[in-house]
């Protein structure tokens, strides 16, 4: 499943290479990177590959404004293992711009958190798989346990902090973030 993943970013990378490019920045001089109006959450289950979810939230028209045109809610089977990625686009441009490849690129300056509401706390483990530079959690890949529980309700928190006046230490947000979403999440016998 592993492969699948890395398959899915060297994918990814080549299509935005070959069709717009990236432009190198230094946050440092106050470079305005891209927002996300598109975030994608897919997950696979490890028992059964034929069960994934794919979950899309949606605000075209950026921070502010008309509420998320579009927030899948994220369906799990209890007592399961996923293995999971998260991409996140702006396609207020044309063409629309993978936001996944500079937080790959700038991988030290940002760190995903995934924080279940207090009713899914006891019943979901998310876990961040993958690692920048300095060894600590980026949150693109991670995996998901559920335990078991009789069709729960609830929401995962999903924030991108962005490190540009704090150094990132892999626990603590910083004080500027990228997204903060909340996905409907119900978890199912």
């Amino acid at each position: 499943m592993y492969k699948f993943f890395a398959i899915h970013l060297i994918i990814a990378t080549s299509m935005v290479f070959s069709s717009c490019g990236i432009t190198e920045h230094d946050h440092d001089q106050n470079y305005d990177h891209d927002y996300a109006t598109t975030v994608i959450v897919t997950l696979i289950n490890q028992n059964n590959s034929t069960d994934t979810v794919r979950a899309m939230w949606k605000d075209l028209d950026g921070p502010g404004g008309a509420l998320p045109s579009v927030i899948d809610t994220i369906s799990l089977q209890s007592n399961t293992l996923y293995k999971g990625i998260i991409e996140l686009y702006n396609e207020s441009k044309s063409p629309k711009t993978n936001i996944t490849l500079e937080i790959l690129n700038d991988s030290y300056e940002h760190q995903f958190f995934y924080t279940p509401s207090s009713v899914l706390a006891s019943l979901i483990e998310w876990s961040i798989t993958d690692k920048d530079k300095n060894n600590l959690p980026i949150g693109l890949q991670f995996d998901v346990k559920t335990k078991i529980g009789d069709n729960q309700n609830g929401k995962i928190n999903i924030v991108l902090s962005y490190y540009d006046s704090i150094t990132k230490d892999g626990i603590r947000k910083s004080l500027e973030s990228d997204i903060d979403i909340d996905y409907p999440v119900v978890i199912r016998n």
